[in-house]
């Protein structure tokens, strides 16, 4: 693995955050989904909250693609099944369909727990001898 680029993706509907592995994991960024603004008075029509949830989903998956594009291996995990989608619109596209791609499920974790998940991920155990 080295001199390979990886990036870890910890991710749900809402949010993703990046972290970069080189020799320990570090979190690089943080993406959000916008908001559903209600741009049509008294309320939105449940079409339009369901296009608006569609734009904003396919927004948030671009800014994600758009970063991960940079690196050789991406591995998605998280508690929703979000990684899932993201993975599936990558192989429909054919992304990353000759660089590694994992995905895993794991709980809510915080930026630590993310991190040390990365690291125990990606540093093989010690032998002992």
């Amino acid at each position: 693995m080295k001199n390979e680029r990886i990036l870890a993706i910890w991710m749900d509907y809402s949010k993703a955050f990046l972290i970069e592995f080189t020799d320990k994991a570090r979190e690089i960024d943080i993406l959000e989904v916008q908001p559903i603004k209600n741009t049509y008075g008294n309320g939105l029509h449940s079409y339009h909250k369901d296009q608006k949830r569609k734009e904003n989903r396919h927004a948030f998956f671009k800014k994600i693609t758009d970063k991960a594009k940079a690196y050789s291996h991406v591995v998605l995990f998280g508690p929703s099944n979000a990684k899932v989608a993201l993975a599936n619109q990558w192989q429909q596209e054919g992304l990353f369909s000759d660089q590694g791609l994992e995905v895993f499920t794991t709980g809510r974790l915080s930026e630590t727990q993310r991190c040390h998940w990365v690291n125990n991920h990606f540093t093989p155990p010690a032998v002992a001898s």
